[in-house]
């Protein structure tokens, strides 16, 4: 079998040699480029199954790069390596047809896992993929919850424990993808084959959860292999609560050490301790280890890539053309408060694309639900300080624009200096300037 070729083009040949140097190790057959014009030799003379490509070079810079790569070999995976953040050029290049993107400084780790998720998703046909759903989640986790710093630490604490036996607490808002993450787990603990099993607490009365738990029978706690989800655990009665807290003491009766538990909740376990709700033993006995998601309002960057990755997917599912969105739409996706995280957005746009005309490539306002639009376009109403500062945001975007994102100019032309420029952008919640 021939090793799997990629190219890494960057004008820093420390980062360069690095990457390469990790790649081959791994068994990949890798290439370097230290410029455009190193790498439209290269492409033109050799066929790569992934191109890892900074956008920023001289003389021939990363889009030109995607533009060769488009017109001689489409099936190449071209990956942005981008600042987290910088928002604008990355949007190009996925306009373009960049795949994916990863940021800079590298966590090759998390570079090796993605390119092995992305690997094998490309084995797959378009009807194995329909047919098993699951396979996309199993191969991009990491796009449909985010790269960004935030998330990049969760998945760092994940990896750490998912070849473990720890009993794991994710917890987050309804929405934020802790189901995903579980599952994310699973598949890093080498429990493909065995399976994923979730029980929302919330769902069932309290008879059949202690017949489905610690019954005679006993068929998810004493029996069931892999990995059990116990979601809403503060819906739990407190009486099997106290039989978990048992079950998870090492050398328990019901102990089953095939068995990977995964505890979620929406709620704050400490607040719910002091409400009654929790046995506070469960929730120290549970606390060990946790994976707390953020909102998606907390971490508008990942927005883009995340739209990226849905857009992907169920342009696919149902058959169409759909490449990306707009850049008004993009706006829109971005200002939206997604109360509903991002189980919200994946409605939002699986909705939009379903509905879409076959002839349509970007998704714009029209596509979008007309009360969405109209709520991330205004500010509030009724506050002074947000109108304020939505306008103020608006402004300072407009003239970076009209600069072509010169930084300094752009502080001369508003009275500022760069230094109190960045506050500003930083103040405003702007995506940060590079």
């Amino acid at each position: 079998m021939d090793k799997i070729k990629i190219l890494i083009v960057d004008d820093e040949k420390t980062l360069c040699e690095s990457f390469s140097q990790i790649l081959r190790e791994e068994g990949y057959e890798a290439d370097v480029a230290f410029d455009g014009e190193q790498a439209l030799d290269k492409i033109q003379n050799q066929i790569y199954d992934v191109v890892f490509c900074d956008l920023r070079m001289p003389k021939i810079d990363g889009l030109q790069v995607l533009e060769k790569i488009e017109s001689v070999s489409p099936q190449t995976f071209f990956i942005v390596m981008t600042a987290y953040g910088s928002r604008e050029t990355t949007l190009e290049a996925i306009h373009k047809g960049a795949y994916d993107y990863v940021t800079k400084p590298l966590v090759f780790d998390d570079i090796l896992l993605k390119l092995k998720h992305l690997l094998n998703f490309k084995k797959l046909n378009l009807e194995q993929r329909l047919l098993s759903g699951y396979v996309t989640e199993q191969f991009a986790f990491d796009n449909v919850l985010g790269q960004g710093p935030e998330m990049k630490a969760i998945y760092s604490l994940m990896q750490q424990v998912a070849r473990s036996a720890a009993t794991v607490l994710i917890s987050g808002e309804q929405g934020v993808g802790k189901e995903r993450l579980a599952r994310a787990i699973h598949y890093q603990s080498g429990g493909k084959i065995e399976g994923f099993h979730i029980i929302r607490c919330g769902s069932y009365n309290e008879k059949q959860l202690d017949e489905s738990l610690f019954g005679v029978k006993g068929v998810f706690l004493r029996k069931a292999k892999g990995t059990l989800l116990l979601d809403e655990i503060e819906t739990l009665d407190l009486s099997l609560q106290e039989k978990l807290v048992k079950f998870l003491h090492a050398g328990g009766v019901m102990d089953n050490d095939k068995l990977r538990l995964i505890i979620s909740t929406s709620q704050d376990l400490m607040k719910e301790v002091a409400k009654g709700n929790v046995r506070e033993d469960l929730f120290f006995k549970i606390n060990s280890v946790e994976l707390k998601i953020p909102p998606l309002r907390a971490r508008k960057n990942d927005i883009p890539f995340i739209t990226k990755y849905f857009v992907r997917v169920y342009s696919e599912e149902f058959c169409k053309k759909i490449r990306y969105v707009t850049e008004p739409a993009l706006e829109v996706l971005m200002n939206y408060p997604w109360k509903g995280n991002v189980r919200e957005l994946q409605n939002v746009l699986e909705r939009a694309i379903l509905l879409s005309d076959t002839t349509t490539q970007f998704l714009d306002l029209k596509d979008l639900p007309s009360e969405l639009v109209s709520i991330a376009s205004r500010p509030s109403q009724h506050n002074f300080k947000d109108a304020m500062r939505y306008y103020e945001m608006k402004h300072i975007q407009w003239v970076l624009e009209k600069n072509r994102f010169d930084k300094k100019k752009t502080a001369n032309d508003l009275g500022l200096s760069l230094s109190s420029l960045y506050r500003k952008i930083e103040e405003l919640s702007m995506a940060p300037l590079q």
